[in-house]
C-alpha cells in the first residue's frame, strides 16, 4: 500500500520541474520581445552566438553533473549511505567548481577565437566574455540541484530556476538597454564593437547575476538540510564507506558518459550555426538577421514544450536508478514506461498545435517585428518536439538503468546522419534556414528511435502504439483542426490576432481533453500515475468522459 501511495511521487516532482522549467521559458521567450526591440534580429543573432558557446562551456563543465550526482545519491539513498552520500556531495562540489573555472577561463580568454573562427560571428566575443564567470558558477549550482534531485525532491532546482530567471531578464534587459544607447551616441567605428555588439553583450550581464542568486538559494537550502544529513550519518546502517578517490572515480566515470552523450546531443546546435554561417558567407548582417529569427523566435518557442521533457528526464533518472540498486529492474521499466506516457500525452498535443498555430502565437509574443519566416520554420519544423521530447526521457531511462554509453552511441549515430544531411539541404537543395530546420527535427526524430532501440535490447522495453501513440494522435489531430478552424473563422471576423488566439487555445485544451477520453487514448490507471490525475479523473467522471 505505501509503494502504491509513492508510485506517482517522481512523476509529480518531475511535474513540479516541467512547470517551473515552463515558467522559466515562458519567461525568458518573454525576456527575448523587448530584447529584440532593442537590439534587432541582427544584434539576437549576436546574443544567440554568444549563448551557443555559452552551453557548449556548460555541457563541459557543469551539465552532466546534476544528472551524475542525483543518480549516484538516489542510489546510495536507497541503500541507505548516508555517510557517502555526504562524502559524494562535498567531492562533486570541488569537482564542480575545478571544472567550472577551467571552462571560465577557456571561454574568457579564447573568445575572440570562439566567436570569430567557430561562430563566424566576430561581434560575439564581448559576449562571451562576459559570460565565462557564469560557467564557474554553474559548475556548483549544478551540484546543489543534482543532490536535491537524487533526494527526489525537485522544489529546490524548481524556485531556484525561477529565480534565476526572473533576475536575468531584469537585469539583462536594463543592461541591453544602456549599452546598446552608449555605443549609438558614441557612435563606435570598430568593426566587431557595434551597437548590437554592446546590446548583445548587455544581454548576457544579467545570465551570472541571476546564477549567482540561484546558487545562494539553493546552498541556504542545504544549509538547512545539514543537520538532517549529519544526523542520518550518524545512524548510518552502512558498513562500507567509500574512500574519496573511489568516490571521485565512480562520480567522473559517471559524469564523463553522460558529459559526452550531452555534448553530442547538444553540439548540433553549434555545427548547425558553424555550417550556416559559412554557406552564408559575406552576408553577415542577413546571416545574423535570419538566425536570429531562427534561435530567437522559432527554436525559443519550440524548446517551451520540451522544457516538461528535461524536467521528466530528471525526474526519472534518479528515480529508475534507486530501482535498479535494490535489484527491481521491473519497478525500473514501470516507471520509464510511465514517464514515456506521460510526455508522449504532452509532446504530440503540442507538436500539432505548433505546426497550425505557430505563426500566430509568433505574431502574439513578437508584434514588433516580421514573423513571417519564423512562421514557416514552425510549420515545417515542430514537429522536431515530438522527437526530442521522447529523446530526452530515453536517454533518462538508459542513464537512470546503467547504460550511460548507448546514449552516446545513439547520438553519435545521429550527428554522423545529421552532417552529411544538412550539407546536402545546404548545398545541392539550397534550402537555406529551412533546410536546417528540417534537419534538426530529423536530428530529434532520428535520435529517438535509436534510444527507444537500445531501451528494446537493454530491457526488453516495448512501445505500446495504439493507445500510447496513434490514439493520442488522432485526439491531437482533432484538437489542431477544430483550434484551426476557430482561429481562421473569428480572425476572418476582424477580431483580431490575441482574441482569436486566445479563444482558439482554449477550445484546443477542451477538445483535446474530451477526445483523449472518449477515444480511450488514457484511462484512469494511467491517469492516476499522472501529476493530479486523481483531480483529473473526477473531473472526467462528473463530464462522463472516462469509460468505466
Amino acid at each position: 500500500m505505501a509503494e502504491t501511495k509513492k508510485k506517482p511521487n517522481f512523476l509529480a516532482q518531475g511535474g513540479i520541474l516541467a512547470i517551473a522549467g515552463i515558467i522559466s521559458r515562458i519567461i525568458g521567450m518573454l525576456y527575448r520581445i523587448p530584447l529584440m526591440n532593442i537590439i534587432g534580429e541582427a544584434g539576437s543573432g549576436v546574443y544567440s552566438a554568444a549563448y551557443d558557446i555559452y552551453n557548449i562551456m556548460l555541457l563541459i563543465s557543469s551539465y552532466s553533473l546534476p544528472m551524475a550526482v542525483s543518480k549516484l545519491v538516489s542510489a546510495r539513498l536507497s541503500l541507505k549511505q548516508y555517510k557517502n552520500v555526504r562524502q559524494l556531495f562535498g567531492i562533486s562540489l570541488l569537482f564542480g567548481a575545478a571544472l567550472g573555472l577551467s571552462a571560465a577561463l577557456l571561454m574568457f580568454f579564447g573568445a575572440g577565437f570562439l566567436a570569430d573562427t567557430v561562430m563566424n560571428t566576430p561581434r560575439a566575443m564581448l559576449a562571451v566574455k562576459i559570460l565565462a564567470p557564469t560557467v564557474f558558477i554553474m559548475g556548483m549550482l549544478g551540484v546543489l540541484r543534482g543532490f536535491f534531485q537524487g533526494h527526489g525532491t525537485m522544489i529546490p532546482t524548481a524556485v531556484s530556476q525561477i529565480l534565476e530567471q526572473i533576475i536575468h531578464v531584469a537585469v539583462s534587459i536594463l543592461a541591453a538597454k544602456i549599452l546598446f544607447g552608449k555605443a549609438v551616441d558614441m557612435e563606435v567605428t570598430a568593426p566587431n564593437m557595434t551597437p548590437e555588439a554592446y546590446g548583445a553583450a548587455g544581454a548576457t550581464v544579467g545570465t551570472g547575476i541571476g546564477a549567482l542568486f540561484a546558487l545562494l538559494f539553493v546552498g541556504f537550502c542545504f544549509l538547512l538540510y545539514k543537520k538532517i544529513l549529519d544526523r542520518r550519518c550518524g545512524r548510518d546502517p552502512s558498513p562500507h564507506t567509500e574512500s574519496r578517490k573511489e568516490t571521485l572515480k565512480i562520480l567522473f566515470l559517471t559524469a564523463l558518459p553522460i558529459l559526452a552523450s550531452a555534448a553530442i546531443a547538444n553540439i548540433e546546435t553549434l555545427i548547425d550555426h558553424s555550417l550556416f554561417g559559412t554557406y552564408m558567407g559575406e552576408s553577415q548582417d542577413l546571416y545574423e538577421s535570419v538566425w536570429g529569427a531562427y534561435s530567437g523566435k522559432y527554436i525559443v518557442l519550440i524548446n517551451v514544450p520540451i522544457a516538461i521533457s528535461t524536467a521528466m528526464a530528471a525526474s526519472t533518472l534518479p528515480t529508475v536508478s534507486s530501482r535498479i540498486a535494490i535489484g527491481d529492474r521491473e519497478g525500473a521499466l514501470e516507471k520509464g514506461a510511465a514517464a514515456i506516457r506521460f510526455i508522449l500525452m504532452i509532446a504530440i498535443p503540442a507538436s500539432v498545435g505548433l505546426t497550425l498555430l505557430g505563426k500566430p502565437c509568433l505574431d502574439l509574443l513578437f508584434r514588433a517585428g516580421n514573423n513571417v519566416l519564423a512562421g514557416k520554420l514552425m510549420s515545417i519544423g515542430a514537429f522536431g518536439v515530438l522527437g526530442f521530447c521522447l529523446s530526452y526521457v530515453c536517454v533518462g531511462i538508459l542513464q537512470g538503468s546503467g547504460f550511460l554509453w548507448d546514449a552516446i552511441i545513439n547520438h553519435l549515430i545521429s550527428l554522423l546522419i545529421h552532417v552529411p544531411l544538412l550539407l546536402f539541404s545546404l548545398y545541392v537543395l539550397k534550402w537555406d534556414i529551412y533546410g536546417v530546420a528540417v534537419c534538426n527535427m530529423l536530428y530529434g526524430i532520428i535520435s529517438c528511435l535509436l534510444h527507444f532501440r537500445s531501451l528494446w535490447k537493454r530491457l526488453g522495453y516495448r512501445q505500446e502504439i495504439k493507445k500510447s501513440v496513434l490514439l493520442v494522435l488522432a485526439a491531437s489531430l482533432i484538437m489542431g483542426g477544430a483550434a484551426y478552424g476557430v482561429y481562421r473563422l473569428l480572425y476572418a471576423q476582424g477580431l483580431g490576432n490575441m482574441i482569436s488566439l486566445a479563444a482558439a487555445i482554449l477550445v484546443a485544451l477542451f477538445i483535446y481533453f474530451a477526445a483523449v477520453f472518449l477515444l480511450g487514448a488514457v484511462g484512469e490507471e494511467e491517469l492516476r500515475e499522472m501529476p493530479k490525475g486523481a483531480a483529473i479523473a473526477r473531473m472526467a467522471r462528473k463530464l462522463k468522459l472516462l469509460r468505466q
